[in-house]
Order: C-alpha cells, then sequence, then structure tokens
C-alpha cells in the first residue's frame, strides 16, 4: 500500500506541474515537477519508493522511448536521417571521448573511466522540455524534427556508451577497439531483434483483428506491453534493450501508415494513441517529479562528501554545462549544411539554390542556427535514468564518487532548463515572411467564423427535435470558442457576472409579470420551473448542477401534472365537451387551474417571448469589446432553448446534433488547411489541430449502449 500511496502522490505532482506550467508558460512544465519533488520531501508526508534500476529502465524509460518512436513523423526523419545520426551517434561519441576527459581534468579524483561514464550519462537530450519551452516560438526550418529524431537515438547510444563505460571500471581496464565492437553488437543485434519482435508484434494484431473479431482492447493492451518484453528479451541475448525498443516501435509506425485496413479500425487505432500520450505524459512527468524527490539527499550526500564541498560542485555543473554546450555547439557549426537537408528535398529548391547560393534557412546566419541548437541540448528523462543506473558498490565498496556523479548529473539537466528557458526566447526570432497565429487563439477564430456559417444555415429550423439539436451543438461549439480563446480566464469570469446581471433583472420582470395576473400560482410555478432549467443549463458548477437538478426533480413532479391538466383543458375546449375526464382528486385542482388559464392561455408564448427576448437584451447592455464571445453565448442560450419549459428526450435530438457537429468539424478543417496553404498557420500546429478534430469527430460516434 505504501507504494501506491507514494505513486499516486507523484502523478499528483505531475498533474500539478502542468497545472502550473498552464498559468506561467515560460517556466516548463518539466521544471514545476522538479520543484513540487523537492518540495514534497519537506512536507510531513510519508513516501516510500525504492528504486531499482532494472525495473525503472523496463516500466519508466523503455514505454517511454517507445511513444516517442511510435509518435515520430517518419517522412521528417528521413529526411533529416543525415544529421539525425550525426546528433544521434556522432555526437554522442564526440561528447564522451571530448567532455569524458574534460571532467577528469577538472575533476582529477574522478578516475577517467568513471568520466566517460558521467560523459555518456550527460549525452542524451529531451526534446519533450525543449517543446515545453520553445511553444509558441518558430524554431529554424526543419530543427525541431532533427531535435526529435536526436532525442529519439541518442538515448539509446548515450545508454550504451554509458553501460560500456561502467564495464571498463569495473574489470578495471578500457580497450578502444573492444569497445568499439561491444557498441556495434549491442546496437546492431538490438536493432535487428527489435526488427523481428516488432514483426512478430504487428502479426499478433492481424491475428487478433481476423480471429478475434477485432476486439478494439487487445490491440491496446499489445502496444502497452510491446515495449516491456522486447527489453526483456533484448536484455537476455545482450543485446540494448533500449535500441530494440525504439526499432519495434518504428515497425507498429511504419504498420499504422502502410495498412489501410488496421488505419480504418477507428475505435483501437483512437484508443492507441489516446493512451500512448497518456502513458507518455505520466512517466516524462514521473521522472522529474522523482529527480525532485531525489535531490534532497543527493544534496546531503554531497555535504558528507569529504573530498568535494557543494560549492565546488556547483561550479564543476557550470563548467560541464559550458563544455556540452560548447562541443554541440562545435558540432552543428562544422556539420552545418547537412542540416539544411530541406533546401535541396525537390528539384524546384535545388533549382533556387543554384540561382540564389542562399540556403533555405530563414532569418538565422550560421552562427545563430548553431547557437540555437546548442541551447536547445536540453537534459532530461534519460538523462536522470542512467545516472540513477550507477551502482551503489564496485567490487564490494562503495562505487567511486557516485553522489557527486548523481548532483553534477542532476545539476547540469536543471541548469540546462534553465538555460534553455532564458536564452532561447532571446535568440529565437519571428518570422517576417509568415503571420504565425497562435494554435488556441486560432482555433477561437474558427470556431467563430463556424458558428457564423452554421447559423445561417439553420436559421430557420421547424422541428422540435431540429431545433433542439442545432441549440447544443451550436453551445458546445461557442464553449469551444470561448476555451481556445486567448482571454478565457477573463471571459468566463465577464460571462459569470453577466449571468448575474440577467438573472437578477428576470427576477424582476418576472415579479413584475405575476403582479399583472394577479400573482397566479400556476404561472408562478411555470414561471419557476423555466428559470431554474434555463439557472442549470447555464451553470457549470458540479455542485450547483446537482443542487439544481434535485430541486428541479421535486418542482417538476407537480409541474408535469399541471401540463397535463393544462392539456386536457386545451382538449376539452376544442371538443367543446364537459370535464368527465378529470380525476375526482383533481377537480378542485383543475377547476382553479381552467380559472387561471382563461387568464394567461393566449399570452402565455408572448409572456415566454417577452423575458427571452428581455434577457437578450439585457445581456446586450454588458457588452464591451473584450466580452463579446461571453455575451453571444449568454444571447444565443436564451434565444435557442426559449422553448426550455418542455422536456426533450434526448433520443430524439441525438443524431440532429451529431450531424451538426460533424459539419462544424468538416468546415474547420477546410478552413485550417487554406490557413496552412497560405501560411498563415505552421504545418506542426495545423496537423496537431487536425488530429484533434480527428478524434473529435471518431468520438461523436462512439457506440452508445
Amino acid at each position: 500500500m505504501e507504494i501506491l500511496y507514494t505513486l499516486s502522490i507523484f502523478i499528483i505532482l505531475v498533474i500539478a506541474g502542468s497545472f502550473l506550467n498552464r498559468y506561467i508558460p515560460k517556466v516548463p512544465a518539466a521544471l514545476f515537477q522538479v520543484m513540487l519533488g523537492f518540495l514534497i520531501t519537506y512536507l510531513p508526508i510519508s513516501l516510500h519508493f525504492e528504486f531499482e534500476t532494472e525495473t525503472f529502465m523496463i516500466l519508466v524509460i523503455a514505454p517511454l522511448l517507445f511513444t516517442d518512436a511510435y509518435k515520430a513523423f517518419r517522412s521528417e526523419l528521413w529526411l533529416y536521417k543525415r544529421p539525425i545520426i550525426y546528433m544521434a551517434i556522432g555526437l554522442v561519441i564526440a561528447t564522451v571521448f571530448i567532455v569524458g576527459p574534460f571532467i577528469n581534468f577538472i575533476i582529477p579524483s574522478i578516475p577517467l573511466g568513471a568520466a566517460f561514464a558521467l560523459a555518456a550519462i550527460l549525452s542524451p537530450t529531451d526534446a519533450v522540455a525543449v517543446k515545453s519551452i520553445t511553444a509558441n516560438m518558430k524554431l529554424p526550418k526543419g530543427l525541431m524534427s532533427i531535435l526529435e529524431g536526436e532525442s529519439l537515438l541518442n538515448d539509446a547510444a548515450g545508454l550504451v556508451s554509458f553501460r560500456i563505460a561502467l564495464a571498463a571500471i569495473i574489470i578495471g581496464t578500457f580497450s578502444l577497439k573492444s569497445a568499439s565492437q561491444e557498441f556495434l553488437i549491442a546496437a546492431l543485434g538490438g536493432m535487428v531483434l527489435g526488427l523481428i519482435l516488432g514483426v512478430l508484434a504487428v502479426t499478433i494484431k492481424y491475428i487478433n483483428r481476423d480471429f478475434l473479431n477485432s476486439e478494439p482492447n487487445i490491440p491496446v493492451l499489445i502496444q502497452l506491453m510491446v515495449p516491456i518484453i522486447v527489453y526483456f528479451i533484448a536484455e537476455e541475448f545482450h543485446f540494448s534493450g533500449i535500441v530494440a525498443v525504439v526499432f519495434s516501435a518504428i515497425m507498429f509506425n511504419l504498420e499504422r501508415s502502410l495498412f489501410q485496413k488496421d488505419s480504418l479500425d477507428n475505435q483501437s487505432v483512437v484508443s492507441i494513441n489516446f493512451n500512448q500520450n497518456t502513458v507518455s505524459y505520466i512517466l516524462n512527468g514521473f521522472v522529474f517529479v522523482f529527480l525532485g524527490y531525489l535531490l534532497p539527499d543527493i544534496f546531503r550526500n554531497m555535504v558528507k562528501f569529504p573530498d568535494l564541498d557543494v560549492s565546488t560542485g556547483l561550479i564543476y555543473v557550470v563548467l560541464i554545462t559550458l563544455a556540452l554546450a560548447i562541443v554541440r555547439f562545435t558540432f552543428v557549426y562544422i556539420f552545418y549544411v547537412s542540416f539544411q537537408t530541406h533546401s535541396f528535398n525537390t528539384s524546384s529548391k535545388v533549382l533556387e539554390f543554384l540561382k540564389t547560393r542562399q540556403l533555405n534557412v530563414g532569418n538565422y546566419s550560421r552562427f545563430e542556427y548553431s547557437l540555437i541548437a546548442s541551447l536547445c541540448g536540453i537534459h532530461g528523462t534519460i538523462t536522470i535514468a542512467t545516472a540513477l543506473m550507477i551502482p551503489l558498490t564496485l567490487n564490494g565498496e562503495d562505487f567511486p564518487l557516485r553522489d557527486p556523479i548523481l548532483f553534477i548529473g542532476s545539476g547540469v539537466v536543471l541548469l540546462s532548463m534553465i538555460l534553455g528557458t532564458v536564452f532561447l526566447p532571446l535568440t529565437i526570432k519571428s518570422e517576417k515572411n509568415e503571420v504565425l497565429i497562435e494554435e488556441a487563439s486560432i482555433r477561437s477564430k474558427i470556431l467563430h467564423e463556424v458558428i457564423k456559417i452554421l447559423t445561417e444555415k439553420y436559421s430557420n429550423l421547424e422541428t422540435t427535435s431540429e431545433k433542439m439539436g442545432y441549440a447544443i451543438a451550436i453551445k458546445k461549439l461557442q464553449e469551444q470558442e470561448i476555451y481556445f480563446s486567448s482571454d478565457e480566464k477573463k471571459l468566463v469570469k465577464e460571462y459569470r457576472r453577466i449571468c448575474k446581471v440577467v438573472e437578477d433583472e428576470n427576477q424582476k420582470k418576472m415579479i413584475a409579470i405575476l403582479e399583472k395576473y394577479d400573482n397566479d400560482r400556476y404561472l408562478r410555478q411555470i414561471l419557476l420551473v423555466r428559470k431554474w432549467r434555463l439557472r442549470k443549463l447555464l451553470s457549470y458548477s458540479i455542485a450547483r448542477q446537482i443542487f439544481i437538478s434535485l430541486y428541479l426533480s421535486v418542482m417538476e413532479i407537480g409541474f408535469r401534472r399541471l401540463l397535463v391538466l393544462l392539456n386536457l383543458i386545451q382538449n376539452n375546449e376544442s371538443d367543446k365537451e364537459e370535464d368527465t375526464m378529470i380525476d375526482p382528486r383533481y377537480i378542485k385542482k383543475y377547476e382553479d387551474l381552467k380559472d387561471s388559464f382563461y387568464k394567461f392561455r393566449f399570452e402565455l408564448p408572448n409572456i415566454i417571448d417577452e423575458f427571452t427576448y428581455f434577457s437578450m437584451d439585457i445581456a446586450e447592455t454588458q457588452r464591451t469589446e473584450d466580452n463579446s464571445l461571453a455575451v453571444d453565448f449568454i444571447k444565443n442560450a436564451y434565444d435557442n432553448f426559449d422553448y426550455t419549459l418542455y422536456n426533450v428526450p434526448a433520443d430524439s435530438y441525438i443524431e440532429e446534433t451529431r450531424i451538426i457537429e460533424t459539419e462544424a468539424i468538416q468546415l474547420q478543417k477546410e478552413k485550417l488547411k487554406k490557413l496552412k496553404s497560405d501560411n498563415k498557420i505552421d504545418k506542426h500546429s495545423a496537423d496537431s489541430i487536425i488530429r484533434d478534430l480527428n478524434y473529435n469527430e471518431a468520438l461523436l460516434f462512439t457506440n452508445e449502449e
């Protein structure tokens, strides 16, 4: 139970870090998660977590890398294959053989083998942290694709290098020839085994589809289990489990795009993508929270360490971080031309280059490009995980300088994040030739246009089910429009204020109307039910929804009886019959209602309309330049639900709502494609929004029992 309690706390901190990042977007979620993990150790909460290297690699790192490889854009990886290989293998090797001796030089107490191991620990980068920092920024063309590919492959290269260095420390000797052979065997063996196991797992998916009637949950379970099984098998053969996991994921990535038959199985495909995203989010955040959780112990161990004090250790952190950045800058600067593959990927671009003799690099010089690539070398998940793999003992004695190595590794991770957070926004330029719009803001603008189109198209609906379907669909679209607006918080605050103003004025109006009809109790009941149904419609508080639902359920017992009696009066009136259909128990109430009915029967539709237009006018008086979306939302709610006196069965309008929502999604996609072709939104943002819209469309047609 203790471990479950601890994991629950960690997951809460992961969510809290994301929450803080939403309100302070300039600070990456990973940094917040580290800080929260650090702070939790000082609270009076009993946490219990015993770290086991192999378990951590199998259950955390392997699924993380599998998800990254599965979600990667293969076309981008293939286009930038050369710079990705250079960065993922060449830069890792350069880092180990340059930064390793540098570490040994500035800290002679760290043996050369341990220095190589520390350099290998620090070589992997984290593209997730880079994305978090550079959100809404325009990196030089193609650089993010290169960073993602590098992050995917250099994790494996760094881990293999670390294990070779660690083995050299254990046996006490280092041979470049044997190390190179071991590196190739581990990497190539893992690659081949990963491809074989990936094909086998894909085959099992097909067997499920062909013989088990495409049970959608089985492919999800297969994909969640594959990285764990592949890693375990590869390690048993003494190959690189990480390399094997990455290449098995690439097979799943290839299978997803090549075989249309599988892609048409939308339920399993959508489930797999949602689950992979959730797993990636939780595990990434978990590693950073765990780092923060370990920092106090690492710091305390450093304080106790006799040969290296904390202040000196911090100086070493700064020097090593700078050394890593300089090596990375130099490497990118030397191979700069190889990073510009997009300048030559079509014949027209080749001709353009031959004419102008200029690369398609945007508003960046070679130096600036290399500097940005260097600042994007942020370390994260794999660095932390690899550092934690250092054994506690070596040949029965404490591992040499394990605590300082952990301290330096953790410090480099944090410092690289801080440097990226501070300096990347200063070095990345806004493109002059493109009008890039924030992703959330563009969605709000597109939704506004779509709502306008649908309002004009469906302005003359006749049946109640069509009106109800339209009203619900438009309400959902307007909710999304406000949610994706850049002023969401202000609009929500304004929405609540305006609702209160309209409710207060409606209450005064209701008192005046009732006085006009001698405070008739039946009219009062009708207006109260309408008032509370509108309150429920416009409320987004769970507690308030529960209270209103309970209150209405009691109030509507009498209201439904009232509607029945009103219907009988109308039928009897039209048929000129005596009131023989009335239950004797309700004769007195029927007679009273009959008298009341004659007072307001012709006026009731006008009374309801009067309330509706009055409410819309009050909302309009509150309009300002900044709250138009909130005012429009409230006005449409009162206008579209002016028949809210009547309960409409849900199954009578679900199809109408679905039709309009589907049309709205298609209109949004068309507008996004137009913006994308006009370079008004960058490709990745457009693809991300379209992917979300596809998910929304799939969810419209989920099976409902």
